[in-house]
């Protein structure tokens, strides 16, 4: 890199030029090998025609011009320690080690470090290597759009860590702990010398919170694509930054705050806007929806504000979500000029003792002085994405609501992981809804048990799920299927990655559900139709009181043959006790419980629904009659009444 930034940290740019010319050269004969090595059935269905790909190709010079014109700043910068020790004979330490970085960056020889006279690539200066961490050349492994930490005054500075973009959100945020090379450190803002931060001056996506289904979505958008709301809302900033800076911090962690699982602040916003590739009835004529090339927005938006921060005026990213307060002209994480009042609450304003730049931008930074705005850290891609899509009450609140689709949702992704033996993030899940579907009259909601699959190009697993998703809630209930555990434990369904959720998680609540899924294989539909059949069945279910067709059925065989039990009725095993089931139907003072065992949307709270809790019941004193209820008893007719009579 000497060649081409000189250790003062100026451009050879004449040299730059020579590079790029050659490698603009090289184009023409780079679609020729293309056309040859693929041919037009593999470049079509990756999306590369040779339009695309001189497209491609044409925005090199322009990405090289970048490598150069970062790793010079980052020269400079590195120059200002040593500048100080030469002309103010302060901070050795420093000086000597700013030298040895921009030594290492650029490939120059030291009296510490010779070159054996070969080209080495594990060397930052070696170009080629530096070209690919900045992703423009294969070969190498980097992530093709990494996260990346600079670790300050590590032996290996100019070295940084990498993951996976969408975990870097978290991993990498402003005032994350991060422990890495054996030692912990502390993100203290954004690294300018990255390739991996934006280079327009503003944020790279402005967005807007759905009103109705809390769905974010891009602002130029006229309604949600999820729900179709159409109300107006306010346009928020969201910036692509993925490269960031620490600082080695051994101190001790005193606010429990600090503690906070930093990868519960992302959230996945699938757009809805790819294309729908197949369909499939499941279960009790629930519906599977598979789509390729939508786009997916995973979104940090920092932890929730306080009560006393909402009423201090803090600037806020939104009533939810405090957002992050970057500069990214100098790469600070600034404060807000408001000194709370602790007296009536109201903002203080500055004092003729504070400083003058109280937002603490660098000293040389061009937005000295102007206040922060909060904004969202965020990334995208486009991805495949398959949908498990049900009616649900309209009436169903989030607190019925969120433990049963979370708890069903990560048995889903469990009975994938062990059906096709994946250990890693190539499958992920989100809950999305509920939403009111179908209209204002339609009486009903919608939700989505989602899995996305984030691989460049799909990794071809959601096909096979969507064929063989009876197996997959097979093989979910075999893994459920274990002691010692009554709602959720690292054995089922708790991991690192849904922490925010513990709380909510309980396997039973998902095993009747993953019982009915597994009943039938999947029935192919046409990709042009409807997301769901008709949900009249459903809609008149939740209107008697009851929370599926197969319990309405009974219903009706139960009025028709004048026994009235109760409906979603909960049960405790002593008085005054909270209950601990709710039966689909049950007579309290003969002590009878009916369960219907097949997939409902109770209206009621849905509390635990297993054959541990029947055992219980059935056990206690004085016992209670436990029945359990299939689609084939239907048949009995009166025979079925008289029996539970």
């Amino acid at each position: 890199m000497v060649e081409d930034v000189s250790p003062t940290g100026e451009v050879t740019q004449q040299a730059v030029d020579q590079l790029i010319a050659g490698v603009a050269a090289q184009a023409e004969p780079a679609v020729a090998m293309a056309r040859e090595a693929w041919g037009a059935d593999i470049r079509s269905e990756a999306g590369l025609d040779e339009a695309e790909l001189r497209s491609r190709l044409g925005d090199l010079p322009a990405r090289i011009q970048d490598v150069v014109d970062r790793t010079a700043r980052q020269v400079r910068e590195l120059r200002t320690a040593l500048d100080l020790y030469a002309t103010e004979l302060r901070g050795a330490r420093a000086g000597a080690r700013a030298g040895e970085l921009v030594a290492r960056l650029l490939g120059i020889e030291t009296d510490r470090q010779r070159n054996a006279g070969e080209a080495d690539d594990r060397s930052a200066g070696y170009p080629l290597r530096r070209l690919a961490e900045f992703g423009i050349l294969p070969g190498y492994e980097f992530p093709t759009e990494p996260a990346a930490l600079r670790l300050l005054g590590d032996v290996h500075e100019e070295d940084p860590v990498t993951v996976a973009r969408r975990f870097g959100l978290a991993q990498f945020q402003p005032d994350a702990q991060v422990y890495a090379r054996t030692r912990r450190w502390k993100v203290i803002g954004l690294d300018l010398a990255s390739p991996w931060n934006p280079r327009s001056d503003g944020p790279t996506w402005l967005y807007r919170l759905c009103q109705t289904c809390k769905l974010r979505f891009g602002a130029d958008h006229p309604r949600c694509p999820r729900c179709g709301t159409d109300l107006p809302g306010q346009a928020l900033p969201a910036a692509e930054f993925a490269g960031f800076v620490v600082r080695c911090d051994e101190n001790p962690i005193l606010d429990e705050e600090e503690r906070f699982a930093t990868t519960n602040l992302v959230i996945t916003h699938p757009q809805w806007d790819g294309q729908v590739v197949g369909r499939w009835t499941v279960g009790p004529g629930w519906a599977l929806r598979w789509s390729r090339g939508e786009e997916v927005r995973w979104l940090n938006e920092g932890r929730s504000p306080s009560p006393q921060e909402l009423k201090d005026g803090l600037p806020l990213l939104h009533t939810g979500a405090k957002g992050y307060l970057l500069c990214e002209a100098c790469g600070r994480m600034l404060r807000a000029d408001v000194a709370p009042n602790t007296t009536s609450g109201r903002r203080r304003a500055r004092s003729r003792t504070m400083p003058r730049d109280v937002y603490v931008h660098g000293d040389q930074c061009p937005k000295a002085e102007a206040p922060p705005r909060p904004l969202a850290i965020e990334t995208s891609g486009r991805a495949e994405v398959l949908r498990l899509l049900m009616p649900v009450p309209e009436s169903m609140d989030e607190r019925e609501f969120l433990p049963w689709g979370l708890s069903l949702g990560y048995a889903l992704r469990i009975g994938v992981r062990r059906l096709y033996m994946l250990d890693g993030p190539e499958i992920e899940f989100e809950l999305e809804g509920p939403w009111k579907a179908g209209g204002e009259s339609a009486g009903h909601g919608r939700v989505s048990l989602t899995l996305i699959d984030p691989s460049l190009g799909g990794s071809g697993y959601l096909h096979r799920i969507a064929e063989e998703f009876h197996l997959v809630a097979r093989r979910a209930l075999e893994h459920l299927d274990h002691p010692g555990c009554e709602t959720a434990c690292y054995r089922c369904l708790k991991s690192y990655q849904n922490q925010r959720f513990h709380e909510l998680l309980r396997w039973p609540l998902a095993t009747p559900y993953l019982e009915a899924l597994t009943a039938e294989p999947t029935v192919r539909r046409a990709a042009d139709v409807g997301d769901l059949d008709d949900p009249g069945p459903w809609l008149e279910a939740y209107a008697a009181g009851v929370g599926s067709p197969l319990e309405l059925k009974f219903l009706r065989l139960f009025e028709a043959h004048g026994f009235q039990p109760g409906k979603q009725v909960p049960i405790s095993l002593r008085e005054g006790a909270p209950p601990i089931t709710r039966a689909d139907f049950a007579v309290p003072e003969r002590q009878l419980a009916i369960y219907i065992d097949g997939a409902s949307v109770h209206v009621g709270s849905n509390l635990r629904r297993d054959r541990y809790i029947r055992d219980r019941l059935r056990n206690v004193d004085p016992p209670w009659r436990v029945e359990e209820l299939k689609a084939a008893d239907l048949s009995m007719g009166k025979a079925l009444i008289e029996r539970l009579r």
